[in-house]
């Protein structure tokens, strides 16, 4: 039986073409473009600047390993060697403790409507996610959770169709936190840069550049002398 199977399969691959196993391997390199070019960035740096004094290379550095221990939000901070309480950062905000929420939620709506390819979005879903994410994630340390355009773009262009992409995400940065984070210390940032402009450089809209410039020059960015 084992014999067989072993013929069969020898058989399959004598019936690849080389332009099938060409065309198989530009795909996969295509898919995993974003993973390659960290891996190999890392490589590098790890060989440049681990045998050049001068360090020309500016890398991610230090990464804390683990998830963080599950705590009560703080309500404080220490700054300058100065307490701060929750009404004074609060009073130091100002406007913006309404405005960045605002914005936050906005570009999450903004990119479900981008990436939804026709479907119908349920805006308080989202909200209500993105309240749920926040709440659970400062019991965390977490840092605000909010939909991002750059990191969404580079989700699509890897090649994520559904929602499953989230959980394998999610799966895979939790164990990047368990047990690669010294590798992460050698990833150039220049890597990291360039898969994110490489990832939203195709939406960039030239065409309204024109009309704006057309309308209007100083919304362009440039001065009229």
């Amino acid at each position: 039986m084992l014999k067989a199977r072993m013929w069969d399969l020898s058989k399959v691959i004598k019936k690849q073409s080389p332009l099938t196993v060409v065309t198989k391997t530009i795909w996969f390199m295509s898919t995993a473009r974003n993973a390659l070019v960290i891996i190999l960035g890392g490589f590098v740096a790890f060989f440049v600047n681990g045998h050049d004094p001068e360090k020309p290379l500016s890398l991610t550095g230090d990464v804390n390993p683990g998830i963080p221990s599950f705590s009560l939000p703080s309500f404080g901070t220490v700054r300058n060697g100065t307490d701060v309480t929750f009404l004074e950062m609060v009073s130091g905000l100002g406007p913006a403790i309404i405005i960045v929420p605002i914005v936050g939620i906005l570009e999450s709506i903004a990119v479900s409507k981008a990436f939804a390819r026709g479907k119908t979005i349920d805006f308080n879903q989202e909200i209500f996610a993105l309240g749920l994410c926040n709440l659970a994630g400062s019991f965390f340390s977490s840092i605000p959770t909010s939909g991002s355009l750059s990191r969404t773009v580079v989700n699509a262009a890897s090649g994520v169709k559904t929602p499953a992409g989230g959980i394998i995400t999610g799966s895979l940065v939790l164990l990047a936190l368990g047990v690669l984070t010294p590798y992460f210390f050698y990833i150039p940032k220049a890597c990291l840069a360039s898969v994110i402009i490489c990832a939203v450089i195709f939406m960039f809209e030239y065409e309204e550049l024109i009309k704006i410039w057309k309308v209007n020059r100083y919304e362009t960015g440039f001065n009229q002398q």
